[in-house]
Formats: C-alpha cells, structure tokens, sequence
C-alpha cells in the first residue's frame, strides 16, 4: 500500500518516476544533435559550404528544420519511443499482468465515445485558441511558427502525429510515468504530475497548458481503464482532428469571434457528453492495482 510504506522505498519510486520523461529529452537531444550533424555535412558535401559565414549556421538550421529532414529526424524519435519505451512499459507490468483491462473498450459505443471525444476536444482547443491567441501577438508568432512544422502533411509527420506520438507519449506518460508515481502517491497525485509533465514535456507555453489539461483527461482514462489502450485511441482521435479541423468547419469561421467562442463551448460540452459515454461502465476497481498494492 501507498499508505505506511518505507521512505526509503517510497523515495525509490518517486526517483524511478522521472526517469521517463528524463530519458525522453536525453533521445531527443540525441537524435536531434546526430540528425543536424548528418544534415551538415550533406550540405558541405552538397554545396562545399562549410557554415562558417555570419549567420550561415543559423540558415542552415532554418533550411533543416522547415524540410524533409526534420520530417524525417521526427520519424526516429517516435519509432524511438515506440522500442525504448515500449520495451520499458512490456517488461515493468504487460508481460507480468496480462489483465486484459484494455479489451473493455472493445464496445460500440465506447469506440465512438473516444472518437466523438476526440473530436470534440480538437474542435473546442481550436476555437479557443483562434479567439485568445491575437490577444498575445508574440506569442501567437511563437506557437504558430512550431505548429507550422508540425502540421505541414509530409507523409512522416502525418504518421507521427496521428499514430506514433499518441502510442508513444501515452506509454510514457500513462504506461510509465503515471502508475510508476501511483507506487509511492494516491493516484489522485500521480495523476497531477502526469499531466504537469506531459505539460512541460512539450516545451511552450501554448501547447503546455493545453497539453496539461489534456493529460489530465488521457490519465483519468487510464486510471478508469487500468490501460493505456483507451488512452491511446483518444490521443489518436485528437492528433487526427487537426487535420481533419479546415474540413470540418466553413472558412467564413475566421471573422466571426462570436461563432468561434459558440463552437468552442460547444465542443467542450460534446466533449464532456462523448468522455461519458465511454468512461460509463467503467469502473476504477477494475483499474491495474499498483505493484505494491
């Protein structure tokens, strides 16, 4: 039990807990320090330039991260995660538990739940941020400078975005982070630190808040669920959304603040409809019980 442990065990846990999100940034440092190095001396070998005029090298990052490389050197970090942490995620509990908690989302009805949820999440954080980000000028240059790499439609980034970063961070931060912290905190707490790392893991301010409240709801998901599956899908159905968002809702939107803070609470309401529809039945005894429980 959480209650009357060791400190020294407890301590234990609480250090064990970081090590996700630490080994996350040591990759990404990593793979982004090889990737530009590679990326270099193409370019010297391409051109013969060496990068050592004003401004050269700046150019070069510039050139590096609005292409294909980058694209590419994204690709790496989340098939990374994928091996790395889930390896990780397999041996510390899947290959110990085998509860089959995940199956519970194989019902009609919570499988359109996550998907309607999904949806609803993306169109409700769209809105709101078209209305409050020109309030922020430079922080809206920052964000939309970051989200233009992110959600140009090379067919890398696609895949990364909609299927490898939702298996990929929900292993780290649900499958590991969250229910390593739940050995030596009340869920409750676990579950707050998750979604603050999920929060920082992304590395603005913009995408951090909203990205905290989102770990708030993926880890209540897996909390309810006692898997990452659920966790997974919703992610996916998220991620996917915001490519489907310039579809789904009338250019004419862009010029009307009050129709956008309309469908904003509108999403959120749908959101909170759908999140009901595949959280009802489900019920967290049934949740996987911490390893010292």
């Amino acid at each position: 039990r959480v209650t009357g442990m060791k400190l020294w065990k407890r301590i234990g846990w609480l250090a064990l807990g970081i090590t996700p999100v630490t080994a996350v940034f040591i990759w990404q440092t990593l793979v982004s320090t090889v990737g530009i190095m590679v990326y270099a001396v193409y370019i010297r070998l391409q051109t013969g330039d060496t990068l050592e005029g004003d401004g050269a090298y700046e150019q070069m990052l510039a050139d590096f991260t609005s292409g294909q490389s980058y694209n590419i050197l994204m690709f790496v970090v989340y098939i990374g995660y994928l091996i790395i942490f889930g390896l990780w995620y397999w041996l510390m509990y899947v290959r110990r538990e085998k509860t089959g908690a995940g199956k519970q989302v194989l019902k009609p009805h919570r499988i359109v739940g996550i998907i309607g949820c999904g949806i609803a999440i993306q169109i409700a954080i769209s809105m709101l941020l078209t209305v409050l980000l020109p309030l922020f000028p430079t922080v809206q240059d920052n964000y939309m400078q970051i989200m233009s790499t992110l959600g140009n439609e090379s067919i890398f980034m696609v895949i990364c975005v909609c299927i490898l970063a939702p298996i990929g961070e929900e292993l780290i931060f649900r499958g590991l982070t969250f229910r390593i912290f739940r050995n030596a905190l009340p869920w409750q707490a676990a579950w707050i630190i998750q979604a603050i790392a999920f929060g920082v893991y992304h590395l603005n301010l913009v995408q951090g808040i909203y990205a905290t409240v989102l770990g708030l709801i993926l880890g209540y998901t897996a909390y309810r669920y006692g898997s990452v599956i659920p966790g997974i899908l919703l992610h996916m159905a998220i991620n996917s959304s915001s490519y489907l968002i310039s579809y789904l809702l009338p250019a004419e939107l862009e010029n009307q603040v009050w129709m956008q803070l309309v469908l904003g609470g509108i999403g959120i309401l749908a959101g909170i409809g759908f999140s009901v529809l595949y959280l009802k039945g489900v019920n967290p005894k049934n949740s996987i019980k911490e390893a010292n429980s």
